[in-house]
């Protein structure tokens, strides 16, 4: 079942973009959460660079009540209406500016009976699990059932499916009853109206049945009016008695019933095994099943209490129903009342056990307490135990009727300000976002928005909050908010493929909204193993996609060059590409060949690439790869290809324009080459001044000129120049950029 959220509004005073006020318009309005395996709940991580508007799209979800400048409206699977008013969603924000836990301690615990409640739980699962398995030994033994397919069960199904439905989950060697909602079948047993009333059975007739059950199954279920009489049937039997006789007695003269002493045994014997094969043979395919799966089965014997032999062959010589009809409407009774048994051996269940009383007790506690699962208990308190040198335990107060209450070592939990524990944040903000999970896990909320849960942990407690992420809130819907791929690649870790991924975008102009990110995407944007096989072209993937083979290399080279950083390579590749980074310089080389090196892969046997065709490469009209199967992956390679021409085109024109030195082997990085670019010489005016200024502010806040690609070397984020930029914004400022080099080289001249 699809669990989808669709916005038709999201509104924050002006933080969000036009787009987000008519949202469905765009069709990036919907957020669908990946179902969790063996729960009701699902996740969608949203991935948000800072500035996006992660928090602020937290306060509009967490907001009861719709304002003017703060309102949303969204649609669950078609039919449940949400808006602020319905308070639907709970929210977790940053845990940094609140106290270590927040709350009553009933919004975790049980009050005075919380150990009898966690006591009767254990003896409540204990005696299921008992009753469940002599049950089933109770089967085995007295019933010969072990499996669901048996005879016996399929009556069940048919005669009350009811106490079916839990024999059949109750035989099942896979699940012994464990997928039983426990209430529903306590109500059912202890129904006395619904537990069927026992007659006597004949015990001998009852144990041929018990014990010959494929015979019974066989003989209820053939269509008697499909059954062709004939008359020579019984000669079957007869000669199979003489057959019988004849192989045992054949090498004798004489005969053992007549004494005739002129018998020929071996021609005798083959001439009754040829009768009864002619009659055999000439019966049709239902009258032989009829005959070889009941009459003639060896099972029978002298042990036929019901005279089945019998009356299976006077039917088939004669073709008279009634005598049958009259058997397998005794058999019927019989099998009826046997069920009826098994199902009074149901509801007998916990006889002489004291579970319903535990039961009434245990259900009584639920309806008046809220409940809390201890093994979350558990883990948090080994967690800070382990990593803190602390103990979370639950006291007595007596001060309050003997409610539990929540102590860390000595000092009571809730409400306690930061300064008084005597912790570091990272601990502080373990324990608090840690029961904030228990609160959200409790609360009657079915959506639950956490907003960078991860942003202030170290690498110790991040691993250890994603397990508190999966474990603790598998049953609610959660939108996670997040900048940090250490979160989307740990839960990942924690458990695969566990979540939808989208992108948040939230700029002027640009595809805004929740942008699906698709799976063989997510795959290579969460791992760079994954991303690395790709480039490799594993499974002829890499081929298959690129449409420009020589604009692929192009824009791969600031990647190769983090790449290649991090191998080490021994013929200072690394170097080689560092100069081919730079506008001023005028090197080239044999991209297709460095591609080779490192990824083992031959895109093109040889593809020379220089300075000079970097600059010159055009700005628009790019089809590197194929936009359907990886977009993200097509505008990281478009925009990081505009983005190196660019930064490239810039140095180029300043060095030349202001004749700024370059020394062979002197690193010369952009921003030093704007500040020498735009230094007032001595003497300037101040409207000189002013205007060295204002070139340094434009030249430094463009967008692709801020991009240093230092981002390829280290964490090796291929994707980060294409998430908050549209081609329209692009282009518009490659457009600018060109156009100020124009008049920075138009003046020059002017002035020369």
């Amino acid at each position: 079942m699809s669990m989808k959220l669709k916005f038709s509004s999201i509104r924050n005073q002006s933080i969000f973009q036009p787009e987000f006020q008519s949202f469905s318009a765009n069709g990036y309005n919907v957020i669908e959460f990946k179902k969790q395996p063996q729960a009701a709940g699902g996740i969608a991580v949203v991935y948000a660079p800072n500035g996006t508007g992660k928090s602020s799209l937290t306060a509009v979800l967490g907001n009861e009540q719709t304002r003017e400048d703060l309102s949303f409206e969204a649609i669950y699977n078609d039919n449940q209406v949400i808006q602020p008013e319905i308070k639907a969603f709970h929210t977790i924000g940053d845990q940094i500016s609140r106290n270590v836990i927040e709350g009553e301690t009933s919004d975790y615990l049980i009050g005075r009976d919380i150990r009898r409640e966690y006591a009767l739980k254990k003896k409540i699962a204990g005696g299921f699990e008992t009753a469940f398995n002599e049950l089933n030994s109770e089967y085995k033994s007295d019933y010969k059932t072990t499996k669901v397919s048996d005879y016996l069960l399929s009556v069940m199904q048919v005669r009350n499916p009811e106490a079916y439905a839990f024999v059949r989950d109750i035989v099942n060697k896979q699940s012994k009853g464990k997928n039983i909602d426990r209430s529903l079948f306590l109500a059912y047993i202890r129904d006395v109206q619904k537990q069927p009333r026992l007659v006597e059975i004949n015990r001998e007739k009852k144990e041929f049945v018990i014990s010959n059950a494929k015979i019974i199954e066989c003989l209820m279920q053939i269509d008697l009016a499909q059954i062709v009489a004939n008359a020579d049937v019984k000669e079957i039997e007869q000669n199979d008695d003489a057959i019988n006789i004849l192989g045992k007695y054949k090498h004798l003269h004489s005969c053992i019933v007549c004494d005739n002493d002129h018998i020929d045994g071996d021609s005798l014997l083959q001439r009754k095994q040829e009768r009864r094969k002619c009659i055999y043979e000439s019966l049709d395919a239902k009258t032989k099943g009829l005959l070889k799966d009941v009459a003639m089965d060896s099972r029978l014997g002298t042990d036929d209490p019901f005279e089945i032999k019998n009356t299976v062959l006077a039917f088939i010589s004669s073709g008279e129903l009634e005598a049958i009809s009259n058997l397998r409407e005794e058999i019927s009774n019989c099998v009826n009342e046997v069920v009826d048994e098994m199902i009074v051996a149901l509801f007998n269940i916990f006889v002489p056990t004291p579970m319903y009383s535990w039961w009434d007790e245990y259900a009584n506690l639920l309806e008046t307490q809220p409940t809390l699962d201890s093994e979350e208990l558990l883990y948090i308190q080994e967690i800070i135990s382990e990593n803190i040198g602390r103990n979370i335990r639950i006291a007595r107060d007596v001060d309050n009727d003997h409610n539990f209450k929540l102590m860390l070592d000595d000092q009571e939990l809730l409400g306690l300000d930061r300064s008084e524990m005597h912790l570091s944040s990272g601990e502080q903000n373990f324990i608090s976002l840690a029961f904030a999970f228990l609160l959200a896990r409790h609360s009657k909320q079915e959506f639950v928005v956490l907003d960078d849960p991860i942003s202030s942990f170290d690498s110790v407690y991040k691993n250890k909050i994603a397990f508190c992420i999966i474990k603790f809130l598998e049953n609610k819907k959660q939108i996670i908010l997040t900048h940090n791929m250490d979160l989307i690649r740990l839960l990942n870790v924690q458990l695969k493929d566990c979540f939808n991924l989208y992108i948040l975008n939230n700029v002027d102009g640009g595809r805004n909204g929740f942008l699906p990110v698709k799976r063989d995407e997510k795959k290579i944007l969460i791992s760079l193993s994954d991303l690395v096989e790709l480039f490799q072209n594993k499974n002829g993937k890499l081929a298959s996609i690129i449409h420009d083979k020589r604009l692929f290399l192009m824009a791969m080279i600031p990647f190769l060059r983090g790449y290649i950083h991090i191998m080490k390579n021994s013929e200072d590749l690394y170097g080689q590409l560092s100069r081919l980074m730079h506008g001023f310089e005028n090197g080239s080389l044999d991209i297709a060949d460095v591609y080779k090196k490192a990824f083992g892969y031959e895109v093109e046997a040889t593809e020379v690439i220089s300075v000079s065709d970097i600059l010159n490469v055009p700005v628009t009209g790019f089809d590197i790869i194929d936009t359907v199967e990886y977009p993200l992956l097509a505008d990281t390679l478009t925009q990081t290809l505009i983005y190196y021409h660019t930064r490239m085109k810039v140095e180029y024109e300043l060095v030349n324009i202001f004749n700024i030195p370059h020394p062979e082997g002197q690193v010369l990085l952009l921003t030093d080459i704007i500040q020498k670019a735009f230094r007032p010489a001595a003497g300037a005016t101040q409207e000189q001044k002013d205007e060295a200024r204002n070139n340094r502010v434009f030249f430094t806040s463009r967008k692709t000129l801020l991009n240093e690609f230092n981002h390829f070397e280290g964490n090796m984020n291929i994707f980060q120049p294409a998430i908050d930029i549209t081609e329209a914004a692009l282009q518009k400022e490659v457009a600018d950029i060109e156009s100020k080099l124009i008049q920075l080289r138009a003046e020059n001249v002017a002035a020369h």
